[in-house]
């Protein structure tokens, strides 16, 4: 059982360190896509012709995705969805972090770690599905540049493959003996 527990253990420090590297990854990645929607010169000196013409085109091909949501005259506001799921599991690895570091806790925060990190990992996969799209349109790598978009995809790959190790390795932790509810009532008699 000890022995068991240690691979665990040491499953779960290896999957800890994969979920930080991946979460430095998935942010420089992030950030490379935010620096340049900041400073997207994409509707500057367009005739009215030519911007009626483009915002459609703009729209169609994010709006494809499901999870990044064009904002063809704001563009700095086009990934707040994967910022939003950026910070969401930063909440997750630090919850998940603090088990790993201090391990008498996990038997106790497992149960609400396992949930978060479940809910976490389907929004990452959710984006790593949107990312692939934007992998495949030349508009999209012309527009916000393919390496910033195979950075971010890589990190969010690295993310998923964490949190699927993190949920094996720290679901499969021994639980903790606990005594039912009749047996206290027994003794206070």
């Amino acid at each position: 059982m000890a022995e068991s527990k240690n691979i665990l253990y040491a499953g779960l420090v290896i999957s800890q360190l994969l979920t930080l590297a991946a979460y430095v990854v998935v942010t420089a990645g992030a950030a490379m896509l935010q620096k340049r929607a900041n400073n997207l010169p994409l509707w500057k000196g367009l005739t009215d012709e030519q911007l009626k013409a483009t915002i459609p085109v703009y729209n169609d091909v994010f709006q494809s995705t499901g999870y990044i949501i064009p904002y063809p005259q704001n563009p700095e506001y086009q990934f707040q969805y994967q910022w939003w799921i950026i910070q969401f599991e930063l909440f997750v690895f630090l919850l998940t972090a603090t088990c790993t570091v201090f391990p008498a806790i996990i038997p106790r925060l497992r149960p609400v770690a396992l949930t978060f990190i479940a809910a976490a990992l389907v929004l990452v996969m959710d984006n790593v599905n949107a990312v692939f799209f934007l992998l495949r349109l030349d508009l999209a790598k012309t527009v916000y540049g393919a390496t910033a978009i195979q950075v971010a995809q890589a990190g969010l790959i690295m993310v998923g493959c964490a949190n699927f190790l993190t949920i094996i390795f720290l679901g499969s932790y021994p639980a903790e003996q606990t005594t039912s509810y009749t047996s206290h009532k027994s003794d206070q008699v």
